[in-house]
Parts: structure tokens; sequence; C-alpha cells
């Protein structure tokens, strides 16, 4: 598994808001942005080990640096605070899909009636 595929795993299954970018250059057609202008410029968050991916000040910062250096990779992640569904006590039980909700069907249709 690659550096990109682990993060994105990673991200994935944080319970939170992550800031990820994944950095895929078009370089077909750009015969000024090549691979080797921007092999020395892409720079991975995670091999900073001064970067801390809990300050959303840091992250907004870095999120703005584009030329000499381009970051890329794991911009932030919230930890301080629990998930959505850490604070719903009706997804306790799980995701909403699947599940019985006792809602007659044509209290269901009119609903969805109004909102179409």
């Amino acid at each position: 598994m690659g550096w990109q595929t682990a993060l994105i795993k990673q991200v994935i299954q944080h319970k939170g808001f992550s800031f990820l970018d994944v950095f895929s250059p078009c370089v077909t057609y750009n015969k000024d942005n090549t691979f080797q202008w921007f092999r020395p410029r892409v720079k991975k968050l995670e091999e900073n080990a001064e970067y801390d991916a809990t300050n959303w000040i840091a992250a907004m910062e870095k999120a703005t640096v584009w030329g000499e250096e381009i970051p890329i990779g794991k911009f932030y992640e919230r930890t301080d605070l629990p998930s959505l569904e850490e604070t719903e006590p009706v997804l306790e039980a799980g995701p909403l899909i699947g599940r019985d909700l006792h809602i007659a069907h044509d209290v269901a249709k009119k609903f969805v009636e109004e909102l179409m």
C-alpha cells in the first residue's frame, strides 16, 4: 500500500473532520510545470516533525503555500470534539440505513412529495 493510500485510509477511519490534499498534477500538456519541476517542490507534511496537524491556523497557512514549496498530505485533523455520530443518541445503534424507522408509508410518501 502506497503512502497516499495509507493516508486516505487513515483519514477516512478518523472519527471527525480531516483536511487532506493528495496532489496529482496533470503534466501531459503543461510543458512548464513538469514532473521534474514538481518533484523538488512537493513536501509531505507528515515528514515535517514540527508540523502539528491539529493546529487549524497552521493548516490554513500551509494551505495557501504554492510555488517553491507545495505542501501535500494531512493538513488538519480535528481531535478536540466528538464526531457528529458520537453526539447523536439516535445513532448509538448504528446508521439509520437498513433500520425500521416505524414511519407509516403514507406519512413517508407525503413527506417526500412535499420535498419534491
